[in-house]
C-alpha cells in the first residue's frame, strides 16, 4: 500500500513546488548532477541515508515514483532532505525543512509498522546496492551510506522472520486442532481448512523469501566491508613525495613563500572590512565579556573562600579546585567567547573567510583547553592538586600540554584557513612535515611523563605500544604516507583524551556513591534522612546504581574507541543492532540494552520504596491510631511489596514473557519437593508474624536458652538482641512452632517477684510492713489500683532463713531488672535501719570418731 507524502513532477522549479517547503528541484542540464540526501527509515526503526544525482532522482526504484513523487511503502519510509543540496536555500529554510519532515515521518511511520513485508521491493533495492558496490569509483563515505542501508534492509527482514514464525506456528496449532480430514466435514470445516492451508503455503513462502533477504543482506554487508578495508587500506597506504626529496628540490624557495604568506595575510586578513562602528561593537563586546569575566572571578573568590570544603575528599577537592580555575579563567573565556560571536556574526557569511575570522574563532577552545590543563594539573592557589601526582611531574607535563596547545592552534591557523592552498604544494608539504614532526616529538614527551604514573607502572605494554604507534607515524610522515601519520596521530590522541576522561570519570563517581553510602557529608546525610536510613547502613539499590555506572562509562569508551579508530560503520551497527536487538540462547533472546534498563529500574524501585517505608515510618503512619507492632508490620511489608514490584516491573522492562511463570512456578514446586522446604517454611511463618504479630520488634522475649530483645522481623528468620548485644538469629518456623514467652505482647506493664530471706527471731510483721512500703514508695511500681498492689507472702521456713516473696506489678516490664536492682538497695538500707538481719547459710558438723594422731614410732617410720 502506498501513501503519497510529498511530491512535484519532473521538471519543476523550486520555487514552484506545488506544495509549501516540499522539496522538488529542477532538473535541467545545469543540475543534472546535483547530489542530494534521500534518508529513510526502515520498519524495524534504523535509519539510514543515501546520496544520488538529481538526474538518478526519477529513475531510483519504488518508493520514488517515476513523476518524481515521493511515498511510503510498507517496507521503507523515504523522503528527499532539500536542505542537503538546495544550493540557494537559506539556512533558516533548511532547519524548518528537517524539522517538518522530521514531523511528517513519525505521522506516517505508525501507519506502516504493522504492513507485511514487500520482499520484491527489498530485493530490487538490494539489487540496485549491489550494483553501486560494483562501481570503480566509490568512496568510503559513500560505502557507509551504502552498508546503513543494507543494514536497515537487514533489519527489516529479520523482523519479517521473526514475526511470520509465530504466524505459521499459530496457523500450524489451528490446522491441527480441525482434526484429520473426513469425509464427514462440514463445508464450513472445509472451507475452513482449506484457507488455513493456504495462509500457512503463504506464511512459509514468506518466511523463505525474507529468510533468503537475511542472507542475501548478510552477504552484502560482509563484501561492503572487504570493499571498505580495501579503499581504506588503498588511502592509507597512498605514498607522496618524502620530506628528504621536497627538501633536496625546494631548498631554495623559502623566501618566496614567506612573501606569498605574507601576501596572503594582508590581502584575507579581513581587517579592512572592519569598519569604525564594527571596531567599537568589538570593543564593547571584548569589554562586556572581560568585564563579566572578573566580576564572575570575584564572586566565585568569595563563595570558594566563604564555603567549607573537605579537601580530604576527592569529589569536594575536585569541585573546589574547578571553581577556583573556572574563576581564574572567566576572563579569557568569556572575552574571546564575545570576540568569536561578534565575527561569526558579522563576517561569517564572506567567502573566503577573513584570517582574523579564523583566529577568534579559535581562541575560546585554546582558552578552554589551558583552563582544563590548569584544572587538572596546575590550580591556582587556594586550590590544590586534587590527582594524586607528584607536584613536579604535574607542572613538567601542564607545560608540555600548553606547547601541544599552540602548535595545534597554529596548525588551525594554516589548514583552516586558505594559505595552505595559497601556497605550492611543496611548501604546505614541507611545513606540514616540520610540524608534525615538532608535535609528534612533544607527543611523545608528554605520553612520557604521563607514562610515569602510578597506574601505568604495571602496564609498560602499553607504554611501549603508544610509543611504536607515534614513531611510526613520524616515520610515515617523513616517508610521505600522510594518511597514514594523520590517522595514528589522531587515533592516538583521541583514545588517550577517551580513556584520561573515563578514568577521572570513574574516580569522580567512586567517590560520590562512597560519599552518598557513608552519610559523612552534609548532603547524603539529608539522602539518609529522607530515605530513611540509619547510619553506617547501606542505602538499598546503591550497589546496581554503581555497577549500571561503571557499565555505562566502560561501554562508551569502547564506543568511542571504535569511532576513534574508524571501525567500519557496519560493526558498529552491529554491535548497535546486538545491544538493542539481542541475541538468542536456545528460546532465550537476551537484549543487553533491555537488561540495563531493568536493572537501573529495579535500582528506582527500591529506593522509592525506602522512600516510601521511612515517610510510613516517621510521618504518615504516626498520624493514625495504631499501635507500633502494626505500623512496624505495615512497613516490613511495604518494602517487601516494593522489592517484588521492582523484580516484576524489571522483568517485565528486561522483555521477560510472563506466560514463563507457570514454567517457573513448576520448578519451584520441584525444587520444594526436594530440598526447599525448610526456606518455604520460614517464609510462610515469616508472613504469619507479621500478619498475626505474636511478637513484634523491640518486644522481649524468651525463646528456648535465648532471650533478649526482638531487632527486626525478615521473612525467612528474626533477629533477637540478647543483653550481652550478642545477635542471635532464630529462624521464623520456630517462633511458630515452640513455645515463645514474650513480656510485651499486649501490654508493657508486667509483674515481677522479688525473693527475700531474714534470720530466724525477726519480727516477721515488720518484715512485712518494709516490704511492701519499699515496694510502694518505687515510681516504677503500679500503685494505682489499676493492677493489684504489691504484695508480700511469707513462703517458707528455710534452712537458715525465714522466706518472704515481694510481688508487685510495674508500669514498664522493660524496665525490671532495674527495679529489682533499686528495691534490693532499699530493702538492705531499710533492714539495716530496722535492725533486720539478712541471713547467710549456716552448717553445723558433728565428727563421730576422729583418729588417733600418729605416734612418735610411726612419725620415725
Amino acid at each position: 500500500m502506498l501513501f503519497p507524502l510529498l511530491s512535484c513532477s519532473q521538471g519543476t522549479a523550486f520555487s514552484d513546488c506545488p506544495v509549501p517547503r516540499s522539496s522538488c528541484c529542477k532538473c535541467s542540464q545545469s543540475t543534472a548532477s546535483l547530489r542530494f540526501t534521500v534518508a529513510g527509515i526502515g520498519s524495524s526503526g534504523v535509519r539510514y541515508r543515501n546520496k544520488i544525482r538529481c538526474r538518478e532522482l526519477f529513475a531510483w526504484p519504488s518508493p520514488l515514483e517515476e513523476n518524481g513523487t515521493v511515498f511510503v511503502t510498507d517496507t521503507v519510509s523515504m523522503t528527499v532532505l532539500s536542505g542537503f543540496f538546495a544550493p540557494a536555500a537559506p539556512r533558516r529554510w533548511t532547519v524548518w525543512h528537517l524539522l517538518s519532515y522530521m514531523v511528517l515521518f513519525a505521522m506516517v511511520t505508525p501507519l506502516v509498522a504493522g504492513e507485511a513485508l514487500d520482499t520484491r521491493k527489498v530485493a530490487q533495492q538490494l539489487t540496485q546496492y549491489e550494483r553501486q558496490l560494483k562501481r570503480r569509483s566509490i568512496d568510503v563515505a559513500q560505502l557507509k551510506e551504502l552498508a546503513s542501508a543494507v543494514t536497515g534492509l537487514q533489519g527489516a527482514a529479520r523482523t519479517c522472520v521473526a514475526e511470520t514464525e509465530p504466524q505459521i506456528e499459530k496457523l500450524q496449532h489451528d490446522l491441527d486442532s480441525l482434526g484429520e480430514p473426513s469425509a464427514k466435514d462440514s463445508a464450513d470445516v472445509k472451507r475452513q481448512r482449506l484457507d488455513i492451508k493456504k495462509q500457512l503455503v503463504e506464511a512459509e513462502r514468506q518466511l523463505g523469501t525474507c529468510k533468503a533477504l537475511v542472507l542475501r543482506s548478510d552477504d552484502l554487508l560482509k563484501a561492503i566491508n572487504d570493499r571498505t578495508r580495501d579503499v581504506l587500506a588503498h588511502k592509507l597506504m597512498a605514498r607522496g613525495p618524502d620530506i628528504l626529496a621536497l627538501l633536496k628540490e625546494n631548498w631554495s624557495e623559502p623566501p618566496q613563500w614567506v612573501a606569498t604568506t605574507v601576501q596572503f595575510l594582508v590581502t584575507n586578513s579581513g581587517i579592512d572590512l572592519l569598519s569604525t562602528t564594527h571596531w567599537l561593537i568589538l570593543f564593547v563586546s571584548l569589554l562586556l565579556g572581560i568585564g563579566a569575566g572578573l566580576l564572575l572571578r570575584t564572586g566565585l573568590v568569595k563563595w570558594v573562600e566563604r564555603k567549607s570544603w573537605q579537601l580530604d575528599e576527592f569529589a569536594s577537592n575536585f569541585m573546589h579546585t574547578l571553581f577556583a580555575t573556572l574563576a581564574c579563567s572567566a576572563p579569557y573565556l568569556l572575552g574571546s567567547g564575545a570576540a568569536a560571536i561578534l565575527f561569526y556574526v558579522t563576517a561569517s557569511s564572506q567567502q573566503p573567510t577573513p584570517f582574523v575570522t579564523i583566529i577568534a574563532l579559535g581562541l575560546p577552545p585554546y582558552f578552554l583547553f589551558l583552563a582544563i590543563v590548569r584544572l587538572v594539573l596546575h590550580p591556582p592557589p587556594p586550590a590544590k592538586l586534587f590527582l594524586n601526582l607528584p607536584e613536579s611531574l604535574a607542572h613538567s607535563l601542564a607545560k608540555r600540554l600548553k606547547v601541544l596547545a599552540i602548535l595545534v592552534f597554529i596548525g588551525y591557523l594554516v589548514f583552516a584557513s586558505l594559505l595552505a592552498q595559497s601556497l605550492p604544494e611543496p611548501a604546505i608539504l614541507i611545513f606540514r612535515g616540520i610540524f608534525a614532526t615538532v608535535l609528534i616529538l612533544n607527543l611523545i614527551w608528554a605520553i612520557s611523563l604521563i607514562m610515569r604514573l602510578p597506574v601505568f607502572a604495571r602496564r609498560i605494554w602499553l607504554v611501549a605500544l603508544v610509543h611504536l604507534l607515534l614513531v611510526v607515524a613520524l616515520v610515515a610522515e617523513w616517508m610521505g604516507y600522510r594518511n597514514l601519520s594523520l590517522t595514528l596521530i589522531r587515533d592516538v590522541i583521541g583514545s588517550l583524551l577517551a580513556l584520561g576522561i573515563t578514568l577521572l570519570l570513574l574516580r569522580l563517581f567512586r567517590d560520590f556513591y562512597d560519599i552518598l553510602e557513608s552519610g559523612n557529608n552534609a548532603w547524603s546525610y539529608r539522602i539518609h534522612r529522607v530515605m530513611g536510613i540509619k547510619e553506617k547502613h547501606r542505602i538499598p539499590g546503591l550497589l546496581w546504581l554503581r555497577f549500571l555506572t561503571g557499565l555505562a562509562i566502560w561501554g562508551s569508551l569502547i564506543y568511542i574507541l571504535l569511532l576513534v579508530w574508524d571501525v567500519s560503520d557496519t560493526i558498529i551497527l552491529e554491535i548497535r543492532t546486538l545491544l538493542t536487538q539481542g541475541f538468542t540462547i536456545g528460546s532465550l533472546t537476551i537484549v543487553p540494552v533491555k537488561l540495563g534498563m531493568a536493572l537501573l529500574t529495579i535500582a528506582l524501585v527500591i529506593l522509592a520504596g525506602g522512600w516510601v517505608r521511612n515517610r510510613l515510618e516517621n510521618r504518615w503512619l504516626k498520624r493514625t491510631e495504631m499501635d507500633r507492632g502494626a505500623r512496624e508490620a505495615m512497613v516490613t511489608i511495604t518494602g517487601y511489596v516494593f522489592f517484588a514490584l521492582a523484580f516484576f516491573i524489571g522483568l517485565s522492562v528486561a522483555g521477560f514473557e510472563f506466560q514463563n511463570l507457570a514454567i517457573i512456578a513448576g520448578a519451584l514446586s520441584v525444587g520444594i519437593g526436594f530440598g526447599l522446604q525448610n526456606i518455604v517454611n520460614n517464609f510462610i511463618s515469616g508472613l504469619i508474624l507479621l500478619f498475626e504479630r505474636p511478637i513484634k520488634t523491640g518486644d522481649w522475649i524468651v525463646v528456648g536458652d535465648t532471650e533478649g530483645y526482638v531487632k527486626r522481623i525478615r521473612i525467612r528468620s528474626t533477629q533477637i538482641q540478647t543483653f550481652d548485644r550478642a545477635d542471635v538469629i532464630v529462624p521464623n518456623s520456630e517462633l511458630i512452632s515452640n513455645q515463645v514467652k514474650n513480656w510485651m505482647l499486649k501490654d508493657d506493664r508486667g509483674r515481677l517477684r522479688l525473693a527475700v530471706g531474714v534470720a530466724y527471731g525477726s519480727d516477721t510483721d515488720r518484715v512485712r510492713e518494709i516490704l511492701k512500703q519499699v515496694a510502694m514508695e518505687h515510681s516504677g511500681v503500679v500503685t494505682d489500683g489499676s493492677l493489684p498492689r504489691p504484695r508480700v507472702l511469707f513462703r517458707e521456713f528455710g534452712d537458715s532463713a525465714l522466706n518472704f516473696e515481694l510481688r508487685a506489678f510495674v508500669q514498664n516490664i522493660d524496665q525490671r531488672l532495674r527495679i529489682i536492682s533499686d528495691l534490693n538497695f532499699a530493702i538492705d538500707k531499710a533492714f539495716r535501719e530496722a535492725g533486720i538481719e539478712i541471713p547467710f547459710p549456716q552448717r553445723d558438723v558433728h565428727i563421730r570418731d576422729m583418729p588417733a594422731p600418729p605416734g612418735k614410732g610411726a612419725a620415725e617410720d
